[in-house]
């Protein structure tokens, strides 16, 4: 059997569902085939939830935690890539059991893949076609790059100028789909995946322009414009469907959905109150410091023998500090609603061999909030109010969040595949299912399992 996997990140069911009678191709898998939710790891971001789809693992097992990592021994943070992963990826599997594979754009994705690769989002080569093809593309495209996502300037200028922002990511989307029909077509595959990020992105800025229960909610051009561009997403799995033949095995697939955002949360803010962290020129002192969150809901202590210079021992006074920091941020309230709909221990939400790279608490939040994406604090005032209540974004997801409140999309339509809609699946036992399907041996390693999906 042949596999495409047509990625959208950040594609919403909560949209979709609403907006399903417009929506003929998504309606086709609801009707035919199998659709419903796909349930991401914590956190729910892009870098951590694709590695645990390529993966089939949990980030305890394939080592990525965040957008950014805390380097062992020291206070310094670096930005994740495909060199970050700890484990062998779908790619791999399929390359070494003689399979064809095509992949692009797909974030945590390298070069050093295999196959027909062009690297995705967080990868140095993000966009630049593996050299087995990029000359054929530049002759046929006139281009040496598939740009697959927003340059830096154009997301820092969203609220100044909205419509240039919408027509650059419809550009963009509309360019990457007309390469990968052609690749489609000219190459030899036997699996074959781009991402779309354009959704991710527009509805981060958007959200509230489309969900009638965020506060700042508002009825104008730019919701229809969201819309707009879900009818696009669906038209473009349509162009696909139309080009791939009665064996083939089409899934449509979002690592995390959305959630309104309203409130950010500078968590680190609270910390200080309570004498768990310690600030200086309104920054908080990492050295001198018992604890700190960076700003995704991600709590370090700061340990001796673990940190260079830190300042709580092992063993007892380490469970004691995480006990207080829980049961104190589980008290606060904000206008008389809680921020945090939990706080947990690394070793309660992942396990596996790389267990040790993770954050020792995280912090997980209600819908409507998020965590201040800075560690620079506010100052203390006597009503321990620590908040922005103005974030740029309006929707969410990697807060850090609930993933049952933010939910993915999956829909399978093909040979032998049922008709069952309302499947939840976490996002692990996704690539187990494709390898299944496949009738390649699934690795024991792999946390996940494969549905049955097959009549």
């Amino acid at each position: 059997m042949k596999i495409l996997v047509l990625g959208f990140d950040g594609a919403s069911p909560q949209l979709i569902d609403d907006w399903i009678d417009e929506l003929p191709v998504f309606r086709k898998f609801k009707k035919e085939g199998v659709f419903g939710h796909t349930i991401p790891p914590i956190p729910a971001q892009t870098p951590v939830a694709w590695a645990t789809f390529m993966t089939g693992k949990n980030p305890g097992n394939h080592g990525v935690f965040s957008f950014f990592m805390r380097e062992k021994g020291s206070y310094e943070r670096k930005i994740v890539g495909p060199e970050t992963l700890k484990s062998k990826t779908i790619w791999h599997l399929l390359n070494e059991a003689g399979r064809k594979v095509a992949t692009i754009n797909v974030p945590m994705s390298d070069e050093e893949e295999g196959g027909l690769v062009v690297p995705g989002f967080l990868s140095r080569s993000e966009g630049i076609p593996s050299s087995n093809f990029r000359a054929r593309i530049e002759r046929k495209f006139k281009t040496d790059r598939i740009q697959g996502d927003l340059e830096i300037d154009t997301l820092e200028r969203v609220e100044a100028d909205p419509d240039s922002f919408f027509e650059k990511i419809n550009e963009i989307t509309d360019k990457m789909t007309e390469i990968c029909l052609y690749l489609l077509q000219e190459e030899e595959w036997d699996f074959f995946m781009p991402v779309y990020m354009g959704l991710d992105r527009i509805q981060h800025f958007f959200w509230r322009h489309v969900d009638p229960t965020h506060p700042r909610h508002e009825e104008n051009k730019y919701g229809k414009a969201v819309k707009n561009f879900y009818a696009k997403v669906d038209r473009i799995v349509d162009d696909f469907l139309g080009l791939v033949d009665e064996d083939t095995m089409v899934m449509v697939l979002s690592d995390h959905g959305f959630c309104p955002v309203h409130t950010e949360v500078v968590l680190n803010d609270y910390l200080e109150h309570q004498g768990f962290s310690t600030t200086r020129s309104e920054r908080v002192d990492v050295v001198r410091s018992k604890a700190i969150s960076y700003g995704y809901g991600d709590i370090w202590l700061n340990v001796k023998g673990r940190e260079s210079k830190g300042v709580i021992g092992p063993g007892e006074e380490y469970e004691r500090t995480r006990n207080e920091i829980i049961e104190y941020l589980r008290t606060i309230t904000i206008d008389g609603q809680k921020p945090f709909k939990d706080i947990r221990k690394r070793e309660e939400l992942w396990w596996g061999s790389y267990l040790s790279d993770a954050p020792d608490l995280t912090a997980i939040f209600n819908i409507g909030y998020q965590a201040a994406r800075r560690p620079e604090v506010t100052g203390k005032n006597s009503l321990k109010r620590y908040v922005n209540n103005n974030p740029r974004w309006s929707g969410g997801h990697d807060g850090t969040h609930d993933p049952t409140d933010v939910p993915g999309i999956l829909g399978l339509l093909g040979p032998g595949i049922p008709n069952r809609s309302g499947v939840e699946v976490p996002l692990w036992d996704v690539a187990p299912t494709i390898l299944d399907l496949m009738r390649i041996p699934v690795p024991v390693d792999m946390d996940g399992r494969p549905l049955k999906l097959t009549e």
